[in-house]
């Protein structure tokens, strides 16, 4: 809700003038078992990369079964300093921290302590939430449950924005949090809430009767000998962590309110034993960390029959499918979670059948594109030497943009087509105008054309005559379908659907939210970095469309759909979208904040 553009990955993949995932230079051929080649290679490759992304440090692991096959460290955990990386420098490991809340949840599942299937209130008694879905507010509650929070089913808005750089305690959030608007119908879809998880970590707290740090090293952290991994902390408290790089620079090591989801240090080395025990079903150098039925359950598909998630697979914890990344291979089950955000990025992807996976962490804002590729790039290798044949040819590439014939949509395609369009990266807004088809999303205008294979493409003329490379968003095949009754806009991903948008039709706007069109600032926030400052509303054909603003910044643009007087929502299905706004006495309020309005209202429509 209320993001920057570029700090949703997918869109500055999207927008990247130079493309994401970039082609690297060729692999060497690779015999079968010559995993010597695989590390050479990767010793030459990486501080190209590193080069060329201006990353600062870097760490990487390879695992086959039980064996660690290669651990090091590129480049500088400090610059400043001249601290080098080495294998046991540990790095924010974002996102992928909700694979150890999930593990450890599940741990307590095993000693009943906590059920998969039952209402997340029975433990943390004080959180209720409220509903537009339902009828009965208590059904609301009994819908949301361990399993749907730890596989982004619970239906919760993704963020709480309010204090989100706070130090309050983890076990405050539910009561902070208790009567917040769910944003989607509990187990219909997957919309991705760190909200959610760290609710979960208030839960393993609470039936844990300890500390979350305190629980996290005696059940999984120290049993698998991760000893530089840590959910509390900063780089200038604990030794032996990376200093965070945005673009080059260094940053201050933020506050993590939400550790759960996001909080832990960890290097790749440690969380190879992590990958070893899930190897092994739940052993670790002969000690028993989670049963087989557990780490079963986190691989067990649990968003069967969400026809709105299309081609993406949530496990507990773990995304199942590439969800529209680039592939390791045809028909090679593939495991992964990442991680990006306050100055750092990482990548943890296994191939379960084959028993291999990657681990790389980067300490550079810029990285997350490069430890995506890189990850990619050595798993197909570690394949190849499995195998003893190519993990991946032209098969795994998406459609190259220009090569087919593209032709202009007929005049009944760009009027079903055109409209306004809900995206978790902005309005997208698609114009039939001259004959044509544009899109335009923030500042990039660009033309649609139907492909060889009737899907649309996006391409930009420079000077009216040269293709402009738009990185991914000229590769991507795009569609609206109609899916349970919604316009729903789609993109092929090497030949993976997953949603984009949904097309959103204007709504009567009453005179309360009409006159709701102005500018506000947040009331009653101390926050030194606060995720936003302020907000504005205004009327765009039809539509109301509100604008976060930091400081000086203007933020993403959503649509706002009235539901009654007192409540809107932001249009759209997918991360930030169906959260709540509700209208207040000479303001607004969402994400836990208060907005005061700073002009006088200037629209007055009477109905």
């Amino acid at each position: 809700m209320f993001r920057t553009l570029r700090s949703i990955p997918l869109l500055g993949c999207l927008l990247s003038s130079i493309g994401c995932h970039a082609q690297p230079p060729a692999a060497p051929p690779i015999p079968k078992g010559d995993y010597g080649a695989i590390i050479r290679y990767l010793q030459n490759r990486i501080p190209l990369e590193m080069a060329r992304y201006n990353v600062p440090g870097l760490s990487i692991a390879l695992v086959n079964g039980q064996e660690l096959i290669w651990a090091r460290g590129f480049g500088y955990a400090d610059k400043a300093r001249g601290v080098p990386v080495s294998p046991n420098t540990a790095f924010r490991a974002g996102a992928i921290s909700k694979l150890i809340t999930a593990s450890a949840a599940l741990q307590l599942v095993e000693q009943n302590r906590l059920a998969l299937d039952t209402p997340i209130q029975d433990t943390l008694k004080e959180f209720y939430v409220r509903s537009r879905f339902h009828a009965d507010q208590s059904a609301a509650d009994r819908d949301v449950t361990l399993r749907r929070l730890l596989s982004h089913q619970s239906g919760l808005p993704s963020e709480h924005l309010r204090d989100l750089r706070s130090g309050f305690a983890m076990s405050q959030m539910p009561m902070r949090v208790s009567g917040v608007w769910l944003s989607t119908p509990p187990g219909t879809q997957v919309a991705y809430s760190n909200l959610g998880y760290s609710l979960v970590g208030a839960a393993i707290e609470r039936s844990a009767g300890q500390d979350f740090e305190v629980q996290l090293q005696r059940s999984l952290l120290k049993p698998l000998e991760m000893n530089q991994s840590s959910f509390v902390g900063s780089n200038t408290e604990v030794g032996n962590r990376s200093q965070g790089y945005q673009d080059g620079t260094a940053s201050a090591d933020a506050q993590i309110r939400d550790l759960a989801a996001s909080g832990l240090w960890a290097s790749p080395k440690d969380l190879s034993h992590y990958v070893q025990m899930l190897f092994a079903q739940g052993n670790y150098k002969g000690k028993r960390v989670l049963d087989d039925a557990s780490i079963n359950e986190m691989f067990t598909q649990q968003n069967v029959g969400n026809v709105l998630d299309f081609d993406c697979k949530i496990g507990l914890g773990w995304f199942l499918a590439p969800c529209g990344d680039e592939p390791v291979a045809p028909g090679v089950r593939t495991y992964q979670h990442s991680g990006a955000g306050d100055d750092f990025a990482a990548q943890l992807t296994m191939l379960p059948d084959q028993q291999l996976a990657v681990i790389i962490m980067a300490n550079d804002s810029n990285a997350e594109d490069m430890v995506a590729s890189l990850a990619t790039h050595a798993l197909r290798m570690m394949l190849q030497a499995q195998t003893g044949e190519v993990a991946c040819a032209d098969n795994c590439q998406n459609p190259a943009g220009g090569k087919d014939h593209r032709r202009i949509p007929a005049a009944i395609d760009r009027k079903r087509l055109a409209g306004f369009y809900a995206t978790s990266w902005g309005v997208l807004r698609i114009k039939d105008e001259d004959g044509q088809l544009h899109g335009e999303l923030s500042d990039t205008r660009f033309e649609l054309l139907r492909d060889d294979h009737d899907w649309l493409r996006a391409q930009k003329k420079f000077l009216g005559f040269w293709l402009k490379d738009l990185g991914e968003l000229g590769r991507v095949q795009l569609d609206v379908v109609t899916v349970q009754g919604r316009q729903v806009l789609i993109a092929k991903s090497h030949g993976q659907r997953v949603p984009v948008g949904e097309r959103i039709e204007p709504t009567p706007l009453t005179g309360a939210w009409a006159n709701t069109v102005g500018t506000y600032q947040v009331l009653n926030t101390h926050e030194p970095d606060a995720p936003l400052s302020g907000i504005s509303v205004r009327l765009e054909e039809g539509f109301l469309v509100i604008r976060g603003q930091l400081h000086d910044e203007p933020l993403t643009d959503y649509i706002l759909l009235p539901v009654d007087n007192a409540h809107a929502v932001l249009a759209g299905n997918g991360y930030g979208l169906g959260d709540t706004v509700s209208r207040q006495v000479n303001g607004l309020s969402a994400s836990g904040y208060r907005f005061k309005r700073t002009d006088s209202p200037h629209i007055n429509l009477s109905f």
